[in-house]
């Protein structure tokens, strides 16, 4: 055989050795499809999952009792230019009387801190993903006050940080 034979053989076996080594990652956690939304969060294992209203606007809560709930609405899209649909969430959070200020940001959403009449902080967030022509927000329950610890694990079982 000729020397170029031998490369590409052993060029070959290499990339099979690769590929077959390569594991797909398969991401577990709490599948909102069968109450109609279209997406996985990585919730803890304890949560119930509830599903409130139906129609055109889909509304799950995905709470446990150690301070995760998660409220997520499903709507027709009002744009599908991300940018857009962020600037007007943030104009609905900014105009509440309870909005102290936006405390971290993400590509799909922020995190911010809220102050009520007895100047008590708590923190809430605004994530929202568009599937197809669906616009899917997600916010913190409304449970309890949360503070910013509780409102950053909920937002990275949301975007996967």
């Amino acid at each position: 055989m000729s020397k170029h034979k031998y490369i590409f053989i052993f060029g070959l076996m290499v990339a099979l050795s690769v590929m077959s080594c390569k594991q797909e990652k398969v991401k577990s956690g709490t599948d909102l499809m069968k109450y109609g939304i279209p997406y996985t969060i990585q919730a803890p294992a304890d949560v119930s999952v509830q599903k409130v209203g139906s129609g055109n606007l889909a509304d799950v809560n995905v709470k446990n009792r150690s301070g995760y709930d998660v409220q997520i609405f499903m709507s027709t899209a009002y744009t599908l230019d991300m940018t857009k649909l962020k600037q007007l969430k943030k104009e609905q959070v900014i105009t509440h009387p309870e909005f102290s200020k936006i405390v971290e940001e993400y590509d799909s959403g922020f995190l911010f801190e809220k102050k009520n009449a007895l100047s008590e902080r708590s923190f809430d967030f605004s994530i929202v993903k568009i599937m197809g022509d669906k616009e899917i927000t997600f916010e913190a329950g409304n449970s309890k006050p949360f503070n910013e610890a509780e409102v950053k694990a909920m937002v990275n079982s949301i975007i996967g940080q």
